[in-house]
């Protein structure tokens, strides 16, 4: 029960969570279908070898493939109930924070010793997309972010195990301040809280009364949140259409990531067409998450908007009293 709740709070880091009930999925959301095994990208290498007591991923794409092809709701995210502690199972210790960190962890690892601001990573150069393409839409998207420094949205989460098909949903706010700023507050009853000040990524387990404390270090937040925190999604994924995905909304987009990771196999990116031609921020309206052992983790945002500015006690957080924190 540890490793689960631990679990769904250091993938957040790297964009999951899990506790409280979340509502349903947004207006003009079919069931979500996975595109074919044909279509799937191959998966990358593992980045990292699982412990010995982990579950180690599938070898092959046909793995990660019927996975993301299961009938029931492809978009209802499957949690990492195969998935490797060090990654996002959290584990015992200090294993969970430690997850986390590499996750949502930006810029250089001397700032957690300065106490400045990470610099922000050069972005990889990628060619321009081809008109038409799922590679163009992504440039769209991305063009709507460049230049803006905030985001806040709701959200409403599902973070589904495939092996043992435990359910976790939460909802709440998610604000992130670029480069390197980002806080999830959860909906009461959880009291969960996952933040990062920019020098230490902080993530705070309630119902353990534990918090994990990881210095930011030289790795960027996950692709899967990249069109939020500046990189954008071309330098991190090369794209296709899902077009077995019965989304209303508009386009699915199916990323596979340039460069090796551990934390996901594939990330659908829901657009919502009409926004997408306003230059909204809301944009993105669903991100759903599937690992190598097929664990399923969605996001579904709304009330997008770029501030002006956030309030800099955001991205603070002090535990109570009697919480065991554990630095890594």
């Amino acid at each position: 029960m540890i490793r689960l709740r631990l679990a769904a709070l250091a993938l957040p880091a790297a964009l999951a969570a899990a506790a409280c009930d979340a509502p349903s999925a947004p207006v003009g959301a079919a069931p979500d279908a996975a595109p074919s095994a044909a279509a799937l990208p191959d998966p990358p290498p593992s980045a990292a070898a699982p412990p010995a007591s982990a579950p180690a991923a599938p070898a092959d794409a046909s793995a990660a493939a019927a996975d993301a092809a299961a009938p029931a709701d492809a978009g209802a995210p499957a949690e990492d109930a195969g998935r490797k502690p060090s990654v996002d199972a959290g584990g015992a210790g200090d294993a969970g924070g430690a997850a986390a960190a590499r996750d949502a962890g930006g810029g250089a690892g001397s700032a957690a010793a300065t106490g400045a601001s990470p610099p922000v990573a050069e972005a990889p150069f990628v060619p321009p997309p081809e008109p038409g393409s799922a590679d163009a839409v992504a440039a769209e998207v991305d063009a709507i972010f460049v230049g803006k420094k905030t985001y806040v949205a709701r959200f409403k989460q599902e973070h589904t195990q495939k092996i043992s098909g435990a359910v976790k949903k939460q909802s709440g706010a998610l604000s992130v301040q670029k480069p390197d700023r980002i806080s999830f507050r959860y909906d009461p009853p959880s009291q969960n809280r996952i933040v990062s000040d920019g020098v230490s990524l902080k993530v705070y387990v309630a119902e353990d009364r534990q918090m994990f404390v990881t210095p930011v270090k030289n790795s960027e937040y996950p692709g899967a949140l990249s069109f939020l925190m500046g990189h954008g999604l071309r330098p991190s994924f090369t794209f296709t259409f899902n077009e077995k995905a019965t989304f209303e909304g508009g386009p699915v987009l199916v990323g596979k990531p340039r460069a090796p990771t551990p934390h996901y196999e594939l990330v659908m990116f829901y657009i919502d067409k009409a926004l997408l031609a306003k230059k909204d921020p809301g944009v993105v309206r669903r991100v759903l998450i599937v690992d190598a052992q097929g664990n399923r983790n969605r996001f579904d945002f709304e009330n997008a908007s770029q501030p002006a500015s956030i309030d800099p006690a955001e991205f603070q957080f002090t535990p109570p009293p009697g919480t065991d924190v554990k630095q890594n």
